[in-house]
Parts: structure tokens; sequence; C-alpha cells
């Protein structure tokens, strides 16, 4: 048994190998991205409240899902925006975040995958404080599946 913790609770120590490690992911949107920093993905679909005059039952009526994909990468071999292989109009076909192996053991691996993408917005950021210049693209998804 794990010794109690000073608010009383039991924290038995896991063993090493747990958690994937980012060292390890690779993300591609439309090509493999290189020096990518971060990526924020979502998935909602809006959900409607219904209701009627005199009742207090309520419906919910699901919308159409949709998708936002957030990658900020630095700026590298190749100039602004490389890697990501956009087609006409903004379109990206697909776009993958792959995770397998990891840090001290990790034996897990797992892949989300976005298709039906536009690229909505383009961004840039350079700072006086900062010895790198960052780019963001914004993506948004119809799809996305595990």
């Amino acid at each position: 048994m794990a010794k109690q913790d000073i608010f009383g609770y039991d924290k038995p120590a896991l063993s090493s190998g747990q958690v994937a490690s980012a060292d390890y992911a690779v993300v591609s949107a439309g090509g493999v991205c290189a020096l990518v920093q971060s990526v924020d993905a979502s998935y909602t679909q809006k959900i409607e409240e219904i209701s009627q005059v005199g009742d207090t039952q309520i419906y919910w009526l699901p919308g159409r899902p949709q998708g936002k994909l957030d990658i900020s990468k630095l700026v590298g071999t190749g100039g602004f925006f490389k890697g990501f292989e956009l087609g006409n109009c903004g379109k990206i076909d697909s776009a993958k975040v792959n995770v397998s192996g990891g840090r001290c053991g990790f034996k897990g691996d797992g892949m989300l995958s976005f298709s039906g993408g536009v690229v909505e917005t383009v961004s840039m950021r350079v700072g006086t404080q900062q010895q790198t210049i960052a780019e963001t693209i914004s993506i948004k998804v119809s799809s996305m599946t595990k």
C-alpha cells in the first residue's frame, strides 16, 4: 500500500511508459510538417435545444459536425508555409497527427485523421524578443476519425 499524502490520498507510483511523448509525434497537412511547435484540434457539433409552449420536455437537435485544426510551426528551409501542400482554393485533402512510440517504454500508438479541409487563416509572427519566426495555419475540416 502506498503511503498517504498530506491530504490522506493513497497515491501509488505508476511504472514509466504510460504517456505518449510529443517528441515522437508526426504532423502532416498535405505533406509532413517540420518544426511544428503546437497543434490544437477540435471537432464539434452544434446542439440546438427544442421545446414547446406548455411542456417542460426538451428535445435535442444535433447539427452538422465540423472541426478546426491549428498548426503552429517555425519557418525553416524552404520559406513560409513549407510542408503545407495546398490545393486549389486552399483545399487540403487530409491532415494527420500520428503518435507512435515514446520515452521510457511507451508502446502505444494512435492517429487522428482529418478530411475535407480548407485553409481558413494563415498567419506569421515576428517578435523582438524571439529569435525565431513562427507561422500558423488554421484549417476547417468536415470530418475527424481515429
